[in-house]
């Protein structure tokens, strides 16, 4: 038997470990974004161009001078036609965004890094419905009903420094980055894993070819390559050997330069963002490290290889500048101003609206859609492994969660807070996902303070002290602290609301503010009493550790409600604790789940695991989340008009940025 390792974190920069379990450094990715060894200037003062020909200006500049090989040459011979979301573009411009600190690395990989080797379809649809891509390979094959993966290579892709793409990337990546134990002490990640714990047998089938193969089928092996950035498939063997003791005569030395250790070393030099040396498949290259200066700054791959239906090699914007801000409020600040070209992420809520739209002419942008793929606004847990046996008996006692989820008035916080946008719902899929349940949503959502009552005294807590609040069998007061992140003002605002309606009936709930740091630093110990943040979706395809708003699969994921149980599960029982007897017929269905490649069986298991999850009743939910909203220029093209929040779908990546163009002043 071996770890279950969870998957990837998806919420921002990822500690060392956890990036090395992806297989990959931060936010690698399959491309491997990075820096050519080329420079070149964008068009003058950031104008987009009226002419065009099969290449950038400059690009023919350099090419004509013999200082760069011809377009020809530097395109593979069947370079990937990609077709413009509205009409070809021109050369030219500067694309301006923003992330909020260099924690915010997510939108370099989404805007400027997203080359998986399989990728998604432009429309998300759904993790099982959205069409995937051959991208980076020419084509792949799914045999052996899921348990063997081929991909062939694009004849003569070249990486951003001009050398040749081959199966020896691959063969790195796959054994001595992504199962090397030396990098792995803890256990290789869960995707290049057999059910038994075995690794998969990686082969080289011709100078064009490659195959991985697993014992037993591997269901969302290319959802998970398609839709998790850190996933490394091809690493430039020529370059990254270098930092590899089974490699490079040097690598010891050069990690020791830097104070590392060479599994530490690696890779950091693995990681376009932190390594603007690293050759890339990107459309744009890095040529600064992410946090050094106040912006990061990207420019044009001279070898990138798709191309438009004309023939024209991509990208038609010669330059990206991503500014490092430190808030949301700078952030909002610069999109009234007309700074910022097109941005999708952080100011796009309730709050921010009147202010954005009303500034549109001011700026010169026009606001688009993105759907949110959250399930819920807010989600309140209450830890039902505490260390402590009267609270645990508490939370664990569902009538009690049962009664506190009457007693809160939904619709009052969604009109106060959410702009009369939502419904009341549970933590579940919503309307419109393929797993949508009404009973599993709106159970326990009605606004009632009799059936409160009723549920909190079929808990056992009706006796009351001389100030109205309700008493445990000991005397003590019904009582806890409800932890909420202090930067998502709407959950602090919305934490105030429900400890009102929760002392009508006669329950104390103390909500401590926390900076995100110190919350997961608690609730991760397992300190936590209840916490909240926002639910997620249930994905049919996902890796070790996900869902795990509707069932304990992940340590951190599941620590509101079920930490030990999570635990227990990932150590195949070496720690934690055992859950109660449905939970862990759960858990199995989850294991069975994640070993069915036919996607309606895998249907009809995760609906198993939803009317447990709608039994347990692990989270309660407040309503159904509104819409975002993005900003893109007047002057800039091709991007879509909706975009979805999926973290799997990793927008706005698979609607080909590199096609997005200016037309004037850029």
């Amino acid at each position: 038997m071996t770890d279950r390792k969870p998957s990837p974190d998806r919420r921002g920069i990822l500690d060392r470990r956890s990036l090395l379990r992806a297989g990959g450094g931060l936010l690698v990715a399959a491309s491997l974004s990075g820096c050519g060894f080329f420079d070149t200037e964008p068009e003058g003062a950031g104008a987009a161009t009226g002419a065009k020909g099969k290449e950038a200006p400059a690009l023919k500049k350099l090419a004509d001078a013999g200082k760069l090989p011809k377009v020809a040459d530097r395109l593979p011979a069947a370079p990937l036609k990609v077709t413009p979301l509205e009409k070809p573009g021109v050369y030219g411009g500067t694309w301006h965004s923003a992330m909020i600190t260099q924690e915010d690395v997510m939108w370099l990989h989404y805007s400027m890094g997203y080359e998986p080797l399989v990728a998604w379809g432009p429309t998300w649809q759904g993790m099982t419905k959205t069409e995937l891509l051959p991208n980076v390979c020419e084509k792949y094959e799914v045999k052996q009903g899921g348990a063997e993966f081929v991909f062939t290579l694009r004849k003569g892709l070249k990486w951003s420094d001009g050398r040749p793409v081959t199966t020896d990337d691959f063969a790195f990546a796959f054994n001595d980055y992504n199962v090397d134990p030396d990098l792995h002490p803890d256990g290789v990640y869960d995707l290049w894993m057999s059910k038994s714990g075995k690794n998969a047998t990686f082969e080289v089938v011709d100078d064009r070819t490659v195959r991985y193969v697993y014992e037993e089928p591997k269901p969302g092996f290319l959802e998970e390559m398609a839709g998790t950035s850190g996933i490394v498939m091809l690493l430039p063997a020529h370059y990254i050997k270098q930092f590899h003791p089974r490699h490079g005569k040097t690598a010891e030395a050069l990690a020791k330069k830097a104070g590392l250790s060479w599994t530490d070393y690696l890779p950091l030099r693995a990681d376009c963002w932190v390594n603007p040396q690293l050759p890339s498949l990107n459309a744009w290259l890095s040529k600064n490290v992410v946090g050094k200066g106040s912006s990061l700054v990207a420019e044009r791959n001279p070898y990138y290889w798709k191309v438009d239906p004309n023939g024209s090699q991509l990208p038609y914007i010669d330059k990206v500048v991503v500014e490092n801000i430190q808030d949301v409020e700078v952030e909002v600040l610069k999109v009234t101003n007309g700074d910022l070209d097109m941005q999708l992420t952080h100011f796009g809520t309730i709050r921010n609206k009147p202010v954005i739209s009303r500034n549109r002419k001011k700026g010169a942008y026009r606001l688009i859609e993105v759907k949110s793929a959250l399930a819920n606004t807010m989600i309140i847990g209450f830890n039902q492994t505490h260390s402590d046996p009267e609270k645990r008996k508490l939370f664990a006692n569902k009538d009690f969660r049962i009664g506190l989820s009457y007693a809160i008035d939904r619709k009052k916080i969604i009109d106060t807070i959410y702009g009369g946008q939502g419904i009341p719902w549970q933590c579940g899929p919503a309307e419109g996902d393929e797993l949508y349940s009404k009973q599993l949503g709106s159970q326990f959502t009605e606004y009632s303070v009799d059936r409160a009552a009723e549920y909190l005294d079929r808990a056992g807590f009706t006796r009351r002290n001389g100030d109205g609040i309700r008493l445990t069998k000991d005397g003590d007061t019904v009582a806890f602290t409800v932890l909420v992140v202090s930067d998502q003002p709407d959950q602090v605002d919305a934490c105030d609301l429900i400890r009102g309606d929760w002392a009508k009936v006669g329950v104390k709930a103390n909500i401590q503010r926390l900076a995100e740091t110190l919350y997961w630093e608690r609730v991760e110990a397992g300190e936590s009493e209840a916490a909240t943040w926002q639910g997620g979706s249930f994905d049919l395809r996902t890796g070790a550790g996900g869902n795990h708003y509707y069932l304990p699969t992940n340590p951190r994921g599941s620590s509101r409600f079920g930490g030990k149980w999570a635990e227990w599960y990932t150590s195949e029982g070496k720690s934690g604790e055992e859950p109660p007897a449905r939970v862990r017929e759960q858990l199995e269905l989850n294991d069975e789940l994640r070993g069915t490649f036919d996607a309606d069986e895998a249907l009809g298991l995760a609906r198993k695991i939803l009317a447990i999850t709608q039994e347990e009743f692990y989270y309660i939910g407040i309503s159904t989340p509104p819409s975002e909203y993005g900003i893109v220029r007047d002057n800039m093209f091709n991007v879509p008009e909706q975009f979805s929040a999926a973290v799997a779908h990793q927008a706005p990546g698979p609607s080909n940025p590199a096609t997005y163009f200016f037309s004037g002043k850029a």
